[in-house]
């Protein structure tokens, strides 16, 4: 597959220059990164989460993070939480499970980034499959994220002891 039609379709329309890397088959971002020899600090982890009224809301985090539900929970006045692999198939139809894009735009979606990512030369996205990586510098990110939410909802570095159950790898 290479590149989810919705995610290339979005990024031909905003006339976006992304480059596609190519990597070995991963089942996680934080692996995705580490094949394709980037730092995870650019490297989006969405995450898809749904509040109790059903709304949805994609999370990004670097993926040698976790995400603090918590923190994203506080940030917008009310709980959310993981949505289950029946709702992330249905939002994400082009995408193969575990692989979303981290441009909730795309796909119709409200976002919070973690403001870390924010302040990367770069980033890098899932396609949409195991095998592959958009890479897309600030200037052409930025203007991407016109509707997202910045805040602080990075959790401890993956390795790091949890917490809780309020932080998701």
């Amino acid at each position: 597959m290479a590149i989810a039609v919705t995610l290339e379709s979005f990024l031909n329309e905003h006339k976006v220059k992304y480059s596609l890397i190519k990597h070995r088959k991963t089942l996680a971002s934080l692996d995705s990164s580490a094949s394709a020899h980037l730092p995870s600090s650019q490297v989006v982890k969405a995450v898809l989460l749904v509040n109790n009224d059903g709304d949805y809301l994609m999370a990004g985090v670097g993926s040698g993070r976790r995400l603090s539900v918590l923190k994203l929970s506080e940030e917008m006045g009310e709980a959310y939480h993981l949505a289950d692999e029946a709702e992330i198939s249905t939002q994400f139809t082009d995408c193969e499970q575990g692989a979303i894009p981290g441009l909730a735009e795309a796909y119709g979606l409200k976002m919070m980034l973690d403001k870390r990512l924010f302040d990367e030369e770069k980033v890098y996205l899932e396609a949409g499959d195991h095998c592959h990586l958009i890479e897309i510098n600030h200037q052409q990110y930025s203007p991407l994220l016109s509707g997202t939410l910045l805040a602080d909802i990075g959790g401890a570095e993956i390795g790091a002891p949890e917490f809780g159950d309020s932080e998701i790898a």
